[in-house]
């Protein structure tokens, strides 16, 4: 039975499962940004964790060229990239930005003509932020801030194969905030770069269109991976009242005001000794390892250090603290898992993963039976449903135990098992 784009077939004769969806660790939804997020998750279908990465890229592009990392001689703008993985429809790809863009409009308005879609060329990137020629050009900017939207990202690879075309190299010139420039007839140079870009793709379509080579040479690894499914299910959403959006967009305004003001922003003595002893050989995991999803993981350290830098400076410090790093570790991990999750080319059970991903993130607790029927709206027949509990349970990863309810009456529930 086919239950969404990709088709499933019943190739698991082990009872193994593929690798599950990602389950989201709450510590990311941190400061300020996180208030926001879950402030306005009752009024959207989007995932939570999609419309924090939105977010975030947002502010990052808007905080400017100032605040940076510094690693080693590298210099780090805090610019995010996410690339959402979600499926077509249940996704709520657009959802997810959609409700991050009206949090950001609320908060800092006369900033909208920075927010573009469409990735169509290197040139074309170029020339929305080039250098003024001279001072008779009405053309060009000083403002080298641009956040660009590309819902088809992939178009975007698509065209990144083509012979000639530019977009590969001048993407991974931008993700450093970088000098772009492209040697053809007009000459189009931007002397520095703030620039973030938001992608929207279907696991199935991404994977269709990478080639191996394309990994490699490290155009796409620039991105932090992040898988999106529908939170919920409202049949009417009103979205975010008008005096809830005032309110939220003032917060976010004064957030944005004072870190942009920072420089470059270092570890604290508990942070550093966090990284140097734990984060820094686990998220460094991918040079030791084998598999598509490791080429996806490259930049795991430098965003770690990138993001825990963000929650650092919207709380107006230049200083990260432990609790910065810890949620930045765990965004990135979920990115890590999101990568092997995608890049996993197991036929699969769009039902399983959401049943997958509910458990891996509801804790010892567990899930009941009528919990888990209304992860699919209630609309699936008793059949159905055990038959999906069933699959699942089989592999051993997942458990079914009895519970004792209010009223003493005992029921049955689910919950992913000890290791």
């Amino acid at each position: 039975m086919t239950h969404s784009g990709e088709s499933y077939e019943e190739t698991n004769k082990t009872n193994e499962l593929p690798p599950a969806p990602p389950a989201v660790d709450p510590t990311v939804f941190r400061g300020v940004l996180g208030e926001l997020v879950m402030a306005a998750d009752p009024t959207t279908e989007a995932d939570p964790i999609g419309v924090l990465v939105s977010l975030m890229a947002n502010v990052s592009a808007v905080i400017g060229t100032g605040p940076h990392v510094q690693i080693g001689n590298t210099r780090h703008p805090l610019i995010v990239w996410p690339l959402l993985f979600g499926r077509t429809g249940a996704g709520r790809k657009g959802d997810a930005t959609e409700t991050a863009d009206r949090l950001t409009w609320a908060a800092v308005p006369e900033v909208g003509h920075l927010f573009v879609s469409g990735l169509s060329s290197g040139e074309g990137l170029i020339e929305r932020i080039r250098d003024p020629r001279d001072e008779n050009d009405p053309g060009g900017t000083e403002d080298k801030r641009l956040r660009i939207l590309e819902a088809e990202f992939g178009s975007v690879m698509a065209r990144a194969k083509r012979e000639g075309n530019t977009v590969g190299a001048v993407l991974r010139e931008g993700w450093s905030g970088k000098a772009l420039a492209v040697m053809n007839r007009l000459a189009l140079r931007a002397s520095s770069s703030h620039v973030v870009i938001i992608g929207h793709v279907t696991p199935r379509e991404f994977r269709l269109r990478l080639a191996q080579t394309e990994m490699a040479g490290g155009t796409f690894n620039r991105f932090l991976p992040v898988y999106v499914e529908r939170s919920k299910r409202l049949p009417l959403p009103e979205g975010i009242a008008p005096e809830v959006l005032s309110e939220l967009g003032a917060r976010l305004r004064e957030a944005v005001e004072r870190a942009a003001r920072h420089g470059e922003v270092g570890l604290d003595e508990e942070a550093r000794r966090l990284w140097n002893e734990e984060l820094y050989d686990e998220l460094g995991c991918a040079d030791d390892e084998e598999g598509a999803w490791t080429e996806f993981a490259r930049r795991a350290l430098p965003y770690c250090r990138r993001i825990a830098a963000l929650y650092a400076v919207l709380d107006d410090r230049d200083q990260v603290d432990v609790k910065d790093l810890k949620a930045a570790a765990a965004l990135v991990r979920y990115s890590i898992g999101t990568a092997k999750f995608v890049l996993d080319r197991t036929l699969r059970n769009p039902r399983v993963d959401t049943l997958r991903r509910a458990l891996d993130g509801v804790g010892e607790a567990g899930l009941g039976r009528g919990e888990v029927s209304a992860l699919f709206g209630r609309n699936l027949t008793k059949q159905v449903l055990d038959e999906l509990l069933h699959e699942v349970m089989a592999t051993g990863e997942y458990t079914e135990f009895r519970h004792s309810g209010e009223r003493g009456r005992p029921s049955m529930r689910y919950r992913r098992a000890e290791s």
